[in-house]
C-alpha cells in the first residue's frame, strides 16, 4: 500500500460537530488520517490515506466524509507553482521557467488552472504526463496518480450532484454517457 496525499472540498458550513463526527469516522477506520480546515463557508479536508490506489483512497476518503456529515463538492489535485515544479522534477528553476516560455523543451507546456501575475498554479497532473511524454526530469509516479484520480473523481462527483438535479426521465440519458 501507499500513502496518497489530496484535498477533499467541503460545503458550509463545517461546524465543531461535523469534525468531531469525522474524527469518530476515521478512528473506527483505523486512525486519523486528515486535518479540517473549514469553517461557515466551507473548507478542505487534507489526507494523507494509505490504499492500493489513488482512486480507492479518494473514493474512500469521500465517503468518510460524507459519512460525518458533511457534503463534499470536489477533490483538489495538487496544483503546483513553477519553483514546486522545478523541486519535484528535481531540475532547476531555470530549466521550468524556459519549458514556461517554449524556449526549450518540446513545447506545449501545461497552461496554468490559476492564472497569477506572480506563481501561477499548474495542474500536476498535466505537467507530470507532460515530463513523462518529453522525458524530461524525475516524476513522482504516486503524486501524478492521484492528481489524475483527483481529475477523475472530481468529475465523477459533478456528474453525482448534476444528477441529483436532473428531471428523472432524464437521467438515464446522462448514466448511459459516464457508465
Amino acid at each position: 500500500m501507499d500513502i496518497y496525499w489530496f484535498d477533499v472540498d467541503v460545503a458550509g458550513p463545517v461546524t465543531e460537530d461535523c469534525t468531531e463526527a469525522l474524527g469518530e469516522v476515521l478512528s473506527a477506520r483505523g486512525g486519523i488520517d486528515a486535518t479540517v480546515q473549514a469553517g461557515h463557508r466551507g473548507g478542505q479536508v487534507m489526507f494523507s490515506r494509505e490504499a492500493d490506489d489513488a482512486v480507492q483512497a479518494l473514493v474512500s476518503a469521500v465517503e468518510d466524509v460524507e459519512a460525518a456529515g458533511m457534503r463534499v463538492t470536489g477533490v483538489t489535485e495538487d496544483r503546483v507553482m513553477a519553483d514546486e515544479i522545478a523541486q519535484r522534477a528535481k531540475v532547476t528553476a531555470a530549466s521550468v521557467r524556459y519549458w514556461l516560455s517554449g524556449e526549450r523543451g518540446p513545447g506545449g507546456f501545461p497552461d496554468p488552472v490559476v492564472r497569477r501575475q506572480r506563481a501561477s498554479l499548474y495542474s500536476w497532473a498535466e505537467v507530470s504526463a507532460w515530463l513523462a511524454m518529453a522525458k524530461l526530469g524525475e516524476i513522482d509516479h504516486l503524486a501524478a496518480e492521484t492528481a489524475r484520480a483527483c481529475v477523475l473523481v472530481g468529475a465523477a462527483l459533478t456528474v453525482r450532484d448534476g444528477l441529483r438535479e436532473l428531471p428523472t426521465h432524464d437521467r438515464p440519458f446522462i448514466a448511459r454517457l459516464v457508465a
